[in-house]
């Protein structure tokens, strides 16, 4: 599939496509890199798509990269996926508000959010625009905080630091979110400079903010390079590249 959607996606984008979104090109990078653990990330744009995706993220998982499931919030099998995740070890899910095409304070979700909170799994999901200007973006800053104001006890970390492409927006609606909202750094440095990084990272608090390269769409050792040369105390630095991480998950990674 990755061999269809890349070309594709760098045509219609504009971005490069550093990795292949192959396990064994992923380890390739890690290993080049310093990275010991990444978390994989799938995302089901149909509801239908789902289990079977899930059933290919759990066969390639371990050897340093850890598993994570798709999710659909209107799936029909929704309790049943959760369970089977939840068995298999797998500590979050990962939805795409954009793509998906639903808002997240849609009250509709709430099934999974409930869900998520029983099962005292993490959520993972896409905040703000993508290098498009489309009509509609769906999971913005001000919908995520009204999320986060209805469901406090939600593990939610939110991609691009809040929202790609609407930072503003971040300041404005997610920085007051609770201590179960974290922020990751993926894509970010694409946008804004090093110093636009760390003053953002400053406003949410380090011990809020996750390395996040979102491979294969950014090469993982540029991503946390740029991390690693950023002014912020080497406490804060650590925390940000993998204590955050460690400590959401329940343990070391």
């Amino acid at each position: 599939m990755a061999a269809k959607i890349f070309p594709a996606a760098k045509k219609k984008l504009k971005v490069e496509v550093p990795g292949t979104g192959a396990p064994e090109d992923l380890r390739c990078r890690m290993s080049g890199s310093g990275i010991s653990r990444s978390v994989l990330l799938p995302l089901a744009k149909g509801r239908e798509d789902v289990s079977s995706l899930n059933d290919w993220i759990l066969s390639v998982s371990g050897d340093g990269l850890i598993p994570f499931g798709a999710v659909h919030p209107f799936m029909e099998n929704l309790d049943g996926e959760l369970d089977r995740l939840a068995a298999c070890g797998v500590r979050g899910v990962k939805m795409m508000p954009l793509l998906q095409e639903v808002f997240p304070d849609d009250p509709g979700c709430g099934r999974l959010y409930e869900a998520l909170i029983e099962r005292r799994m993490i959520l993972v999901t896409h905040a703000g625009r993508d290098p498009l200007d489309r009509a509609e973006i769906f999971g913005t800053p001000e919908r995520f905080a009204r999320v986060i104001q209805c469901y406090p006890d939600l593990r939610l970390e939110l991609a691009h630091l809040g929202g790609l492409r609407m930072w503003d927006g971040v300041r404005r609606h997610l920085l007051p979110a609770g201590r179960n909202v974290y922020f990751d750094t993926a894509y970010v440095s694409f946008y804004l400079t090093p110093e636009e990084i760390m003053e953002l990272i400053a406003d949410i608090g380090p011990e809020r903010v996750i390395f996040g390269s979102d491979y294969p769409w950014e090469e993982p050792g540029r991503a946390a390079a740029i991390l690693e040369r950023l002014e912020l105390g080497e406490a804060d630095k650590d925390a940000v590249l993998w204590k955050n991480a460690s400590e959401l998950l329940d343990g070391p990674i």
